[in-house]
């Protein structure tokens, strides 16, 4: 057995309520003066107050950023490091999706640093840590709230990159299933079909270990049991705290072992055609899933059960339903299938197959080699 290293929040809370304790948070890491960070819809939503009351019954001096878009542009990170500078905050509240919290993991460095953004992207290229995080995730999806990755734009290359660095996990991850009871049915499928992939390519990533495997099939356990339903009956609580709890261990089983073909295939739809992530993901995940079939026969076998499918006698029909089942989760979900269903033309599949062969910190890791004619292949099975 090849050993492995795991890193995660020096603190993980879980369950509903739980972003009452934000402030003990904020004054067990030495912090007095913290910034919040979210974006616009957030900031003029009731939703909000969550972390603001706890905050004011604590006595605890705060500021609020309702700048972070999706994409948020080099020159907002600009704005909001010159405000954590100017008025001296010394510890950042990620309050929403993945994109608010990677946010807040690279103005966290650059708060501290004079650095330029591309050359942190990749692996291990963050050269120190920054200011103290504490992430409270609103969607269970993207599982930023415990990993050591931010994605961002970067649109002169009409792509979105990864910057992967241990020195961007959170300190604190506080993980309220409450704050995700109003999503809208479409976020719901979006991000949970992306928690929902982190599980699967975690567990076939060939960085994956029997530690990260273990999480990836409780993830996947969790967000196939509780994803429509989630979708279907947001209010329910038991099935956001499924989903919230799902993306979660799904978060820690990437942040070891990392995702692979998909999300790498996913990237140039949202930097060229700013398609939401867990949609991108969603159209390319039964291509790879074929096309890595014959490298990952047994591995398929294992997740079909995680999936709820009972055990058959040979792992091509337990391969075979696991597929099957997949396909059927993400239909119920009501999540694309196609990528001409998300405005993509056809003719942009050569160039988004060049964009995503630079995505090697990804494609490294899926358990078949991917060509930048399997790519092409792979876009137009997805078409």
């Amino acid at each position: 057995m090849k050993g492995f290293v795991f890193s995660a929040p020096t603190a993980v809370v879980f369950g509903s309520g739980s972003v009452e304790t934000v402030a003990d948070h904020v004054g067990r890491l030495g912090c007095r003066h913290p910034l919040i960070l979210t974006g616009p819809s957030i900031g003029s939503s009731p939703i909000l107050d969550a972390v603001k009351r706890p905050l004011e019954r604590a006595g605890v001096e705060y500021g609020v950023f309702c700048g972070v878009t999706p994409e948020p542009p080099a020159e907002i990170l600009a704005e909001a490091v010159y405000r954590i500078r100017r008025e001296g905050y010394d510890l950042l509240i990620g309050f929403g999706g993945g994109s608010t919290m990677d946010f807040t993991k690279i103005a966290s460095v650059l708060s501290l640093r004079d650095l330029r953004i591309e050359d942190m992207a990749g692996n291990d290229r963050v050269p120190s840590k920054g200011l103290r995080t504490v992430m409270i995730p609103t969607t269970a999806g993207s599982g930023s709230e415990v990993s050591p990755v931010a994605v961002l734009s970067f649109p002169g290359e009409g792509m979105k990159r990864g910057i992967a660095s241990r020195f961007l996990i959170p300190d604190t991850a506080i993980v309220d299933p409450s704050l995700t009871l109003d999503l809208p049915p479409q976020i719901t499928a979006n991000t949970g079909v992306d928690a929902l992939i982190h599980g699967i390519e975690s567990f076939l990533s060939v960085k994956a270990n029997p530690l990260s495997q273990n999480l990836s099939l409780m993830a996947c356990e969790h967000l196939s049991a509780h994803l429509a339903r989630a979708v279907c009956f947001g209010r329910d609580l038991e099935a956001r705290e499924g989903m919230s709890l799902g993306s979660l261990i799904a978060g820690l089983a990437f942040s070891m072992a990392g995702t692979a073909a998909v999300h790498a295939l996913a990237y140039p739809l949202g930097g060229h055609f700013h398609v939401p992530h867990g949609a991108a993901n969603a159209v390319l995940l039964l291509p790879v899933l074929r096309f890595n079939l014959s490298a990952c026969r047994d591995r398929y076998a294992r997740l079909a059960m995680a999936f709820g499918v009972a055990e058959p006698a040979d792992s091509d029909r337990s391969a075979a339903a696991f597929l099957e089942v997949v396909g059927d989760l993400i239909r119920q979900a009501g999540v694309k299938t196609r990528l001409r269903d998300l405005g993509i033309p056809r003719e942009a599949i050569p160039s988004m197959a060049e964009a995503a062969m630079r995505e090697v910190r990804l494609l490294e890791n899926n358990p078949r080699p991917v060509t930048k004619a399997d790519a092409e292949r792979l876009y137009s099975e997805a078409w």
